[in-house]
């Protein structure tokens, strides 16, 4: 994929497109470039007008649903009738347990110093 964006960046700076160069826009993005995807993109591509191959592409998309569309839908039901509900299991509370009244020092006479 980003071999595809490197590529149209060149085309749009006004390169080649070459793969030296799908490799130094990579590598100035701080990227790898994996030597076999360039050359695959290069070959393939070669002979070819990236413009008509976009605008090729544009033309089989507009046949593609892309939601949006219909409106309505909306509201939420209300009442599921006789639909069986899920009662939450109470949990026992625990019970706190007060701490006894004692001083800091392990006293219980809560006495003054």
């Amino acid at each position: 994929m980003q071999e595809i964006a490197a590529l149209l960046l060149c085309k749009l700076g006004g390169k080649a497109g070459s793969a030296d160069e799908i490799k130094a826009v990579i590598a100035a993005a701080g990227g790898e470039a994996d030597d076999d995807a360039v050359s695959k993109l290069v070959g393939d591509l070669e002979g070819k007008d990236v413009d008509e191959l976009l605008a090729a592409g544009m033309e089989k998309l507009k046949d593609v649903p892309m939601g949006g569309g219909g409106g309505g839908g909306g509201g939420g039901g209300g009442g599921g009738g006789g639909a069986a509900e899920e009662e939450e299991e109470e949990k026992p509370e625990e019970e706190e347990m007060e701490a006894p009244a004692t001083d800091m020092f392990g006293g219980d006479d809560g006495g003054d110093y």
